[in-house]
């Protein structure tokens, strides 16, 4: 004879108990990630060898994976353009979490590279780190302040070679200011919106051989809601279709050039108390990102 088991339905506060511990079990896994082995300060010397020329004397070596996508991609050349789009706090547990919400920018990706970002993990630090190759120590920002950094970084490298780069990004953003007093174009602007119309017209211009565009919209907004709140996943969304609309462009209009394209982001974050966001501590959350990269080649 079949036996029956009879399943008590759970009441409100048993059901929210269960989804407590479910969330807390979630949590815990991602404080027990290990922490990436290449570190951001790779970046630099990267981007330097993909253009073909010569880093800083106190950038750290390149990053092997990056270098080999490079020269396989493009058979040994190099590229004339770089196009580096910069979201703020996008970590690697929210990139592999809510991929799908990043599926435009994954889709137009051939190189992912994960990297440990600096500590303390907060923007200056980071950009700091990722645009001048060096520890905080060396480039000299150590906490969340903005000075002029006086050390070498890849905009001195591409200047010396008679090579234009730009800034694009918002005011009084990190991006905005740590990289100032070079001999070269800052377009700093109030809104993404005007950020990205200005990206968009500098594409299209066809001038630049460097571009850094910074958007932090995802960064504000999960600071105050917190980095899976709808208000946060939704610009983290629009950071991937952004992307996904430089890229278009970029293939389409820089045709005779060999170009590199990258989704790179400074730091992760973590959920603090009262449902907000933070970032800035020791811990996998906060240190592990993810990069991704694309050349096109001339045709």
């Amino acid at each position: 004879m079949e036996s029956r088991i009879d399943l008590c339905p759970l009441s409100q506060a048993q059901t929210q108990n269960f989804i407590d511990l479910l969330v807390l079990e979630s949590r815990r896994c991602e404080m027990n990630e290990k922490l990436n082995d290449q570190s951001l300060d790779t970046v630099c010397s990267s981007l330097a060898y993909a253009m073909g020329i010569r880093s800083s004397d106190v950038a750290a070596e390149p990053s092997r994976k990056l270098n080999t996508y490079i020269d396989e991609s493009l058979a040994g050349r190099k590229v004339d353009r770089v196009f580096m789009y910069n979201p703020d706090a996008i970590g690697q547990w929210i990139y592999r979490k809510y991929s799908s919400l990043l599926r435009k920018a994954i889709e137009r990706t051939e190189l992912e590279v994960p990297f440990c970002t600096v500590m303390p993990s907060v923007t200056p630090v980071c950009f700091g780190t990722m645009y001048t190759g060096a520890q905080p120590e060396v480039h000299g920002i150590k906490k969340y302040e903005k000075p002029v950094i006086k050390i070498d970084s890849i905009f001195d490298s591409l200047i010396r070679q008679g090579k234009k780069p730009v800034i694009i990004a918002e005011t009084d953003c990190s991006m905005s200011k740590i990289f100032l007093e070079r001999d070269m174009d800052y377009f700093i602007y109030d809104t993404i919106e005007e950020v990205n119309a200005k990206a968009i017209e500098v594409i299209l211009e066809d001038k630049y051989d460097f571009i850094a565009v910074y958007n932090g919209n995802y960064d504000s907004v999960m600071h105050k809601h917190g980095p899976e709140s709808i208000e946060a996943l939704s610009e983290l969304r629009v950071n991937a279709e952004i992307y996904a609309m430089f890229d278009t462009l970029i293939s389409e209009h820089w045709k005779k050039h060999n170009s590199l394209v990258g989704f790179a982001m400074d730091h992760g974050c973590h959920e603090i108390d009262g449902n907000c966001g933070s970032h800035g501590l020791d811990m996998p959350q906060d240190l592990n990102i993810v990069h991704l990269y694309k050349t096109y080649p001339a045709v």
